[in-house]
């Protein structure tokens, strides 16, 4: 009876913690409430599931007219590839809570639960995570996967069927070994660097992997051909496979999942065994670097002190110059120098700004690609729309991140000390994001224009295109009242997963509208002129709205309150 009762306490427990870690995983600064928790998810995996039924159902279609013989691999291999670019991008968003951090030590280790069970429950949280994208994303491409093949081998209901179930779990096996090996990666950088060194680093790689991955998958959704060129090619090598073949992730779980099927060709056995010792190998040396981060977060649970940036040579420089020439409002000058804190020194806004600017940067090398050799000297095309692809990225990722407060506990200071001129706070703003952030950005593409064109085309090119960044930058903050980066936040409310459409159709408005302009404003000295002289007024217009009529009449916002359905549904439950 005791160890019954010890039994049913210690699952639990367990059942508590893998319910806490799950949400945590979503329960961050990206999302809050548990309902909006779960209509991002299941919209973001709703409009996730599309794109793999799509590439399926363009892999797969030439199996209704010819009758498949075996060739299928293939295919599979190269939509397996798709699923694990996919859940590696997502895992890149959650590289900062798959491992403990100090908040979970903190509260976790005076309490009486086994190491054993909080380390368990965080594994099973993954799985249930990495299961819940899988089998979501998969939903709509494995009913495309057993109906095809299924009706090209003339397979009955029970074999359609358990081609359908086969599919689901070779997904997730390729799934959880692309998440676990990434987790491991993060945990490595963890383990070997310490404090600052680490989270630069970490950083810049994480950056790196998004835009590999988004450019990767370019080759799945646009160019398909030359990717389906590259897995003919290994079609064609299977009897003398070569180091690469044998070492390629996806093909290992091709392998796993022609096994599976019943084909017991040596060469898919061969395969099949790599994939399940990778994915044990992968998890194994996941719960290594969890031990090991455990063993040295045991040693330093000291209460953290306060951190102190010290200003930077370039900064100590400049800063008096500004002071006394941009920045000669008191006011102003303190917010410009509090943003630009905030947006180079707090990790939590810089990750967010590089995660949309990972995004920007693996579209420009999309349309950098797709331009071609012969193009890219050309004063057209995707050339032209380089930088406005990514400011778009850029300057979202900063409406974003102005949302969380960088010290919220401190916004205190600017309300006992808020100037009655509330634009000064806002101009302050837009000169940061101005001076700190598009012009050093325009100065590095225009140094990339003139290694391709000359310099005057290359200066007119970035000063038209600074001119719609600016533009872009006042329409994500027009009418903003919320005191940047010191605000309360309540995630959720950009409801990215509802309008995605919209955002999508702006996008492309906002980097093919001003490209279709540019060459007829850049044919003439007198249009350019003209241009920027209507930019101006647009400018000009937007500056004395905002600073002799909005703001004289509006209150700054330092608590953002939740919807009134959200406060409805809270009382009501």
């Amino acid at each position: 009876m005791i160890a019954l009762t010890t039994f049913q306490s210690g699952f639990s427990r367990l059942t508590a913690l893998t319910h806490h870690f799950f949400k945590r995983l979503f329960l961050n600064e990206t999302v809050f409430f548990e309902e909006q928790m779960m209509g991002k998810v299941i919209g973001i995996i709703a409009i996730l599931s599309i794109f793999p039924a799509y590439v399926a159902d363009a892999l797969l279609f030439r199996y209704l007219l010819f009758p498949e013989k075996g060739t299928a691999w293939a295919e599979i291999c190269l939509f397996t590839s798709l699923i694990m670019l996919l859940v590696g991008l997502i895992t890149l968003f959650e590289w900062e809570v798959i491992f403990f951090d100090r908040k979970d030590y903190l509260n976790l280790m005076p309490l009486p639960v086994k190491p054993l069970t909080i380390f368990t429950a965080k594994f099973i949280s993954l799985i249930m995570f990495v299961g819940m994208f899988v089998v979501g994303v998969n939903s709509l491409s494995s009913f495309v996967f057993a109906m095809f093949l299924g009706e090209s081998r003339a397979y009955g209901l029970m074999s359609g069927l358990v081609l359908f179930l086969t599919h689901l779990l070779v997904m997730l096996t390729a799934g959880s070994f692309i998440f676990f090996s990434l987790a491991f990666l993060a945990g490595l950088f963890n383990i070997l660097l310490r404090g600052k060194l680490f989270q630069r680093i970490s950083d810049v790689v994480r950056f790196g992997l998004i835009v590999c991955h988004v450019f990767l998958l370019y080759f799945f959704l646009i160019d398909t051909t030359f990717i389906q060129k590259q897995f003919e090619t290994i079609q064609a090598l299977k009897e003398t496979p070569t180091s690469f073949m044998m070492n390629f992730p996806p093909l290992w779980f091709t392998g796993l999942y022609q096994v599976l099927m019943g084909n017991r060709d040596v060469f898919f056995q061969s395969l099949a065994s790599r994939a399940l010792l990778a994915l044990a190998i992968s998890i194994g040396v996941f719960f290594l670097i969890t031990l090991l981060s455990y063993s040295r977060h045991l040693k330093k649970l000291a209460p953290e002190g306060a951190k102190h940036f010290r200003p930077s040579l370039l900064r100590r420089i400049i800063e008096p110059v500004f002071n006394l020439t941009i920045l000669r409002n008191p006011a102003e000058r303190a917010i410009f120098w509090f943003n630009g804190s905030a947006m180079s020194q707090s990790r939590i806004h810089r990750l967010r700004i590089m995660s949309y600017l990972g995004i920007g940067v693996g579209i420009t090398m999309i349309l950098f690609v797709s331009a071609g050799k012969i193009y890219w000297r050309a004063q057209s095309g995707n050339m032209l729309s380089l930088p406005l692809a990514l400011t778009f990225f850029l300057l979202v990722g900063i409406r974003d991140a102005s949302n969380i407060p960088l010290n919220y506990e401190a916004n205190w200071v600017f309300r006992i000390t808020e100037n009655p001129d509330k634009w000064s706070y806002f101009s302050a703003l837009r000169k940061s994001i101005l001076i700190l952030v598009l012009l050093p950005l325009y100065v590095l593409l225009f140094g990339f224009y003139c290694l391709m064109w000359n310099w005057q085309t290359a200066g007119l090119h970035g000063l038209y295109d600074l001119a719609f960044a600016v533009l872009l930058m006042e329409v994500l903050f027009f009418q903003h009242r919320k005191f940047p980066f010191a605000c309360s936040y309540l995630p959720g409310k950009s409801k990215m997963h509802v309008y995605w459409l919209l955002y999508l159709i702006l996008f492309l408005a906002y980097v093919y509208i001003p490209r279709w302009m540019e060459p007829y404003f850049l044919a003439s000295w007198s249009r350019f002129i003209a241009f920027y002289f209507v930019f101006i007024l647009i400018e000009t217009a937007l500056w004395l709205y905002h600073r002799f009529y909005f703001y004289r009449g509006q209150q700054l916002i330092y608590e953002e309150l939740p919807e009134p359905s959200v406060i409805e549904l809270f009382h009501a439950t």
